[in-house]
């Protein structure tokens, strides 16, 4: 039980579905998407930067 939610606190989800992102990772960066394309983060872990696309506002 206190394993299901420790993994729940760590799980990204959408903040407009709440559906499970998916990640993508290359060379420079993280990308998490959401499923049906509600949000969407790039982060640039060499930069120390985060980019977050919310199309919904």
């Amino acid at each position: 039980m206190m394993l299901i939610l420790l993994k729940r606190m760590f799980e990204n989800k959408c903040p407009e579905c709440k559906e499970t992102l998916s990640c993508e990772n290359d060379v420079l960066c993280y990308i998490k998407i959401c499923p049906h394309g509600h949000y969407k983060e790039e982060t640039y872990p060499t930069l120390g930067v985060k980019i977050v696309y919310n199309p919904s506002k």
